[in-house]
């Protein structure tokens, strides 16, 4: 995971777009929070029922995914795209703050139902055969609620960043 964009032009832009809408969020803070936590408290409770109470689970799968979906839209071939997007389970146990043990148990646990797997450099990825991922179509309806949820957050949001 990087916090740098992929597309160096888009680099220059984020601080200049980001800075009024801080201020803006700040002139209204306790409406933004109020709905950032509303956004929050819904999801991750989501989250807990589809994966049975496993948030270690989700946030594993969550700095995966993030990975994964930044070398699929980074304009790199293939090959390329597939090595970016994968992670030793130290450096996911790194990010996250979770012990490389837990790691491990839960990178193990998802490569079961095929949502992840290990290459022979011994680091982890997102499964996936044509392009499509196992965990994607597994995961379809908390992806769905979790777009409506960004949609209606993004809605509270926009009238109070101007």
């Amino acid at each position: 995971m990087t916090d740098e964009p992929s597309d160096p032009s888009s680099a220059d832009l984020r601080p200049k777009r980001a800075a009024p809408v801080l201020d803006a969020f700040q002139r209204n803070y306790a409406r933004v929070q109020y709905h950032y936590v509303q956004f929050l408290t819904e999801h991750l409770a989501d989250c807990a029922r589809t994966f049975s109470g496993d948030l270690s689970k989700v946030l594993v799968l969550a700095v995966l995914g993030q990975r994964y979906i930044e070398a699929q839209t980074s304009g790199h071939s293939d090959k390329d795209s597939g090595q970016s997007a994968a992670m030793s389970a130290s450096r996911i146990a790194d990010v996250t703050g979770l012990s490389r043990e837990t790691v491990r148990r839960k990178l193990s646990e998802m490569s079961g139902p095929g949502w992840v797997e290990q290459g022979a450099d011994r680091r982890w990825r997102i499964a996936a055969v044509d392009g499509a991922s196992t965990l994607r179509r597994d995961l379809s309806d908390l992806d769905m609620r979790g777009l409506q949820r960004l949609a209606r957050l993004y809605a509270a949001l926009s009238p109070l960043a101007d």
